[in-house]
């Protein structure tokens, strides 16, 4: 069944409303902190797949580092691959 653009809105409607400083509660330090080995929460997970999809999107990055993003399963992981990227975009 077609859902139109029901879906689409929803996440529009989430960044719509997302402000500058809401980037301290969807991805806050803390949740990247720690040891290497441990385990990303979800809610950082899902800001850093975000991120990078939204980078991709505007061309900043290759589309590929969203399959990374979603490998992703330790802080350390994480860590890796954000500094990765923001060599790239800091450019």
């Amino acid at each position: 069944m077609e859902r139109g653009i029901k879906d689409e809105s929803f996440v529009r409607k989430a960044l719509e409303i997302a402000t500058h400083e809401d980037g301290r509660w969807v991805a806050n330090q803390s949740s990247f902190n720690g040891d290497s080995r441990s385990e990303l929460p979800a809610p950082a997970k899902a800001a850093l797949v975000t991120a990078i999809n939204i980078y991709s999107v505007k061309n900043m990055i290759d589309e590929s580092y969203i399959e990374k993003a979603l490998a992703i399963t330790t802080r350390g992981e994480a860590r890796d691959l954000i500094d990765e990227v923001y060599k790239i975009i800091k450019n």
